[in-house]
């Protein structure tokens, strides 16, 4: 069970964001106050934090420059505002939120999100705010790519495939460690992954190689030198 600090003011978030994220299993930790907020990350040692930024006492923002600040820089940030300019969106992002929800929102879909940005802890991939291999950059919270300071356009699954390479640069992936990250619902034969790998390799052209290790897998080839 994941413990998870739930930061906002808001009094109907709280109940209802709350009750999914129990439904859910998670233990809810609450705070209405930036105060409130950094003394339960320092106390009770979180999991996770879903962080509104308007706060009665000091700027949301403010606070997660401090959780990146803290003993516990690690923790995953999913951030909560009524800002809806890009402008605080990338800002945000440049001080470590891992993911970033506009309000008014979905309950469910902050649970989902949650739950995603858990699953990538457990599993030792936990969020980053840019992954970049030469001139190939990959925002994930934003789901955007950009080759060369152009954004490319990917299906999700495209994205999903390249996100899973950026973040194990340096392994050898197998056709079947592919398949259970970007497929995880299986009902797809092994040939998705060529024909995905393809149209990934059309779209980023000579920006980023993927290779076939024969008998094994795939790996990043060198990064392109900018």
């Amino acid at each position: 069970m994941a413990r998870v600090l739930l930061v906002d003011d808001d009094e109907d978030v709280q109940v209802v964001l709350g009750a999914y994220l129990k439904r859910d299993g998670h233990h809810v930790l609450r705070a209405r106050t930036a105060r409130e907020a950094l003394d339960a990350l320092a106390a009770q040692a979180p999991d996770l934090v879903v962080l509104d930024l308007t706060l009665p006492d000091l700027d949301g923002l403010e606070v997660l420059r401090r959780i990146r600040g803290s003993a516990a820089p690690e923790v995953p940030v999913l951030v909560l505002t009524a800002r809806s300019e890009e402008s605080e969106r990338v800002l945000g992002l440049g001080l470590g939120a891992d993911d970033y929800v506009v309000k008014p929102f979905s309950p469910r879909e902050v649970a989902l999100r949650v739950g995603a940005l858990l699953r990538r802890l457990r599993n030792g991939t936990a969020a980053v705010p840019v992954l970049r291999w030469g001139v190939v950059e990959l925002v994930p919270a934003e789901h955007r790519v950009r080759v060369r300071g152009q954004e490319v356009g990917l299906t999700p699954r495209e994205f999903a495939l390249l996100e899973l390479f950026l973040r194990h640069p340096h392994r050898v992936l197998t056709r079947s460690a592919v398949l259970e990250a970007v497929w995880p619902d299986g009902y797809v034969t092994d040939h998705v992954v060529d024909v995905h790998l393809g149209g990934l390799r059309r779209k980023l052209g000579d920006a980023l190689r993927i290779e076939a290790v024969r008998g094994v897998g795939f790996r990043l080839g060198p990064p392109v030198d900018p």
